[in-house]
């Protein structure tokens, strides 16, 4: 019984040197992520910066660029016809003068929707004022200069590989971070688009997450190199030292999300984030110039 102890402990410590001396992989680094920001961290303007204007929109782009915001983050929707556009919700009820799913329509019936019909912010109303709703590929071609978020909010096969195409014809693979919720949809645009960079989906961050937690991070294999998360999620701080090691020593940005209090802003900028998505792009100015 003596030697059967021996032989156990001896193999829990040969475990555990292994696990110690375990390699991490390599930390990530793509061309997205190559450009000089304006300060360490980056200013994302959650929806096209929705605070300031109707969400997902060319004229919310355009205020949110004009702000000062580093990257664009923008959902996609795919129409009956194949069409990606922009649009967080899968149905048109909530902004704009139309109803139902997106799916149930074609590119040609949503051109004439006005995306602002529900939207008033600051006392300032934008019904009747021609804001559309944008196809993705006119929107990257009317910003060339930007870098995006792009999230994918379909969960197909249809949609992963229409986000690829369009990115890439419209020239903006070094300049487009993809991601999605969903892992099938994730794994799919990376096996269409492996040269473009992608966060990582639900289940990724998951598990990199609770890894990092327990100190074993290095035994999570990944190809994305940014994770787009909440302060926390399912009982789990997001911001604690833990993670925000562990993806530091893998060269993985934080982005995290949606940051509008100044108190959260101010903290999250000190405790090392590297992206914070908000709906009011000049907040996050703010934020950083008062550090």
């Amino acid at each position: 019984m003596k030697r059967r102890s021996q032989i156990f402990v001896g193999v829990l410590l040969a475990a555990f040197v292994l696990l110690i001396a375990w390699p991490a992989p390599p930390p990530v680094s793509h061309v997205y992520f190559d450009r000089s920001p304006k300060s360490s961290v980056e200013i994302i303007a959650h929806g096209g910066g929705l605070g300031h204007a109707p969400p997902n929109t060319l004229l919310a782009l355009d205020r949110a660029r004009q702000m000062g915001a580093d990257i664009l983050e923008a959902d996609v929707q795919q129409t009956r016809d194949g069409v990606l556009i922009l649009r967080h919700d899968d149905t048109l009820d909530r902004t704009t003068n139309m109803s139902g799913l997106i799916a149930d329509y074609d590119w040609q019936d949503l051109s004439s929707a006005d995306a602002g019909a529900k939207t008033e912010i600051q006392g300032e109303t934008y019904a009747n004022r021609g804001v559309r709703i944008p196809r993705l590929d006119a929107a990257l071609m009317a910003f060339p200069n930007a870098y995006w978020i792009l999230e994918i909010k379909n969960d197909t096969d249809a949609a992963a590989i229409e986000m690829c195409q369009t990115v890439k014809a419209s020239g903006a693979s070094e300049r487009v971070l993809v991601g999605s919720f969903h892992d099938a949809a994730m794994t799919r645009f990376r096996t269409e688009c492996p040269a473009v960079a992608t966060s990582m989906a639900s289940n990724e961050v998951r598990n990199f997450v609770i890894a990092a937690r327990v100190g074993l991070s290095r035994f999570v294999r990944t190809p994305a190199v940014a994770m787009q998360i909440p302060l926390a999620a399912e009982g789990i701080d997001l911001t604690h030292p833990r993670v925000i090691d562990a993806a530091k020593a893998r060269g993985i940005k934080l982005h995290y999300w949606t940051i509008n209090d100044p108190s959260d802003l101010s903290h999250l900028i000190e405790i090392g984030a590297d992206g914070l998505i908000t709906d009011y792009v000049d907040r996050g100015r703010h934020a950083i110039v008062k550090r």
